[in-house]
């Protein structure tokens, strides 16, 4: 009697599974980033992605799953950059030292903080409670790590202090990406000298938020 399972093929398999996922996450990246989120769903990020239709779907049970999947990848870059920008030095950073280091390293991730705005509709629409738990949970004992780096950095902070600032400053980066990086319609309008008063810049108001904040 012959083997019931051939290891050679079993690995084979889970290496094609491996590779379609790899590439309907790199489709999901291009097209969370691109387009709203609302035109977005599993069959058309399948097609993106070049796999058979329904493979998309076997990979990852919904949209929403598959987008906590990419934008959790872009926090946790965003949040080992900013620990080892924070790590750098031991020397005393003042309040507005602190808000530079926050605002640029967010200005220099424009696909997160565009991922950032959707968040909240993602986690809305989401089907499993347990996953955003996991999701929380997760981002807290993040920002609790960076906000102890950050707490050891300035003198006379507080942890949660500094956490209350880098949750925050998501949520502005959320807010002030569409404004701050316009595309169609809202580009043009923004152009006109006279519209030059909504324009707003993600760095400038983040740094402004963590200074104000860090010094309260």
């Amino acid at each position: 009697m012959g083997k019931l399972i051939d290891p050679a093929r079993t690995r084979r398999a889970q290496e094609a599974r491996k590779e379609r996922a790899k590439k309907i996450l790199e489709a999901a990246h291009n097209a969370f980033t691109r387009f709203p989120y609302s035109e977005i769903s599993l069959d058309t990020l399948g097609q993106h992605a070049g796999v058979k239709q329904g493979q998309a779907t076997l990979a990852f049970r919904s949209r929403e799953a598959l987008f906590m999947t990419v934008i959790q990848a872009q926090l946790r870059g965003w949040y080992e950059a900013l620990e080892a920008d924070l790590s750098s030095s031991d020397d005393p950073l003042s309040p507005e030292d602190a808000a530079d280091i926050v605002a640029s390293s967010l200005a220099q991730r424009p696909d997160l903080t565009r991922l950032l705005g959707p968040l909240h509709m993602a986690m809305e629409l989401h089907d499993d409670g347990m996953e955003i738990h996991q999701f929380y949970r997760w981002q807290r004992e993040q920002l609790l790590d960076l906000a102890q780096t950050m707490t050891k950095r300035i003198p006379g902070a507080h942890q949660w202090d500094c956490f209350d600032v880098l949750y925050r400053s998501q949520l502005v980066a959320a807010a002030v990406h569409p404004v701050s990086r316009p595309v169609g319609n809202l580009a043009v309008d923004l152009m006109a000298e006279e519209h030059q008063v909504f324009a707003l810049d993600l760095e400038d108001e983040v740094r402004r938020l963590v200074t104000d904040c860090l010094k309260d």
